[in-house]
């Protein structure tokens, strides 16, 4: 029987480190009060997808809602103030006009001595006294106006603090966790939702400290996950350097492809390749199974010989093989069906 062979040979095959993750948003918002009130309504649950700027919960907000509405009543009166003192600096410089045009009329007329100089001074005080009041009116306009803006300043600050009993989508994607329910107390700070775009998520996973000088941020990793058809290769985006005190473990961030279908919270297996080590392999195609065993053909003179093998990890086209073989043995890759131990062999060349 003609048989292909190759020898067993040593290949620099990569080592690869597994970890366990869980699947995260990269955009994950924990929603909070910012303000004191009872939560009146809670408007989604866990799992319920959530667009950009929408309404997921309301507060009780009567008082908020008062503040508002004397803000607006300040500025209506700052309005309407306004429309009295511009009417007033009207009056006032009319008044001034007529109080310089008749001290310009009594200027003359002393110079033709027809007025006593009593008479004179009265007239000039009167049109500097026009004067004076047309400033008062104009500095009173100008107070008027510097109201208004502080009125609508005080609308938009009561406004914006109204706004506050409003919790809002920061971000599309979806409700992961509710923290309370409709009549709960909240106050600043207070945790009421955990919200996460699930349309871009990454992995993070704990590994041992000693793996720390392994791994560099831009590395690929491979995720593994029982819901995914196929493993999927990210990126390490971030490495956490801190070391936790309980686990002796870091954390290692990996960004998953747009598009991956997993659920925020899932447990993925993590594969991250950290070295090479040149490791004794034989084709894959070499490998018959029987049940749990593993065998080759070992071509001895011209004699097919089954040989039982342990294997290590599997990167195609080659297997790691742990025992069994010695280097430079041939091993069948290809021959007939009813090729078995002790079969006369020719090798193909």
């Amino acid at each position: 029987m003609r048989v292909a062979v190759r020898p067993a040979h040593a290949e620099p095959l990569p080592i690869i480190y597994t970890a366990s993750g869980t699947v995260r948003g990269r955009n994950t918002a924990v929603l909070t009060s910012k303000t004191v009130g009872y939560v009146r309504t809670m408007l989604v649950r866990p799992g319920d997808p959530v667009d950009t700027g929408q309404v997921l919960a309301e507060l009780e907000a009567n008082d908020l809602r008062a503040s508002v509405a004397r803000s607006r009543a300040g500025l209506a009166r700052a309005v309407q103030g306004r429309v009295e003192a511009q009417s007033a600096l009207s009056a006032a410089q009319s008044a001034a006009r007529v109080a310089q045009a008749t001290h310009a009329r009594m200027q003359q007329l002393l110079a033709d001595r027809a007025i006593p100089q009593q008479a004179y001074d009265d007239g000039e005080a009167a049109w500097r006294g026009a004067i004076a009041q047309e400033e008062i009116a104009r500095a009173r306009l100008q107070a008027v106006t510097s109201g208004i803006d502080e009125a609508r300043a005080g609308l938009a600050e009561s406004q914006a603090t109204l706004e506050y009993s409003r919790i809002v989508a920061p971000f599309s994607g979806h409700v992961i966790e509710r923290r309370v329910d409709a009549g709960a107390l909240a106050a600043p700070g207070t945790p009421l939702l955990v919200v996460a775009d699930d349309s871009l998520l990454r992995v993070e996973a704990a590994l041992e400290e000693s793996r720390a000088a392994e791994l560099q941020v831009g590395d690929s990793a491979t995720v593994e996950a029982d819901t995914l058809s196929a493993p999927t290769v990210g990126k390490v985006s971030e490495i956490v350097p801190s070391v936790d005190v309980a686990s002796r473990a870091f954390l290692a961030k990996v960004d998953l492809p747009k598009g991956t279908h997993l659920r925020p919270g899932a447990f993925v297996r993590v594969r991250f390749r950290i070295g090479t080590r040149s490791r004794l392999v034989v084709p894959q195609s070499s490998l018959r199974a029987l049940g749990s065993l593993e065998r080759v053909l070992v071509v001895q003179g011209d004699t097919a010989r089954l040989r039982m093998v342990t294997l290590g990890e599997a990167h195609p086209p080659w297997t790691e093989v742990l025992s069994g073989l010695s280097p430079g043995e041939s091993i069948v890759t290809l021959g007939p069906a009813e090729l078995r131990d002790g079969s006369r062999v020719e090798v193909a060349r």
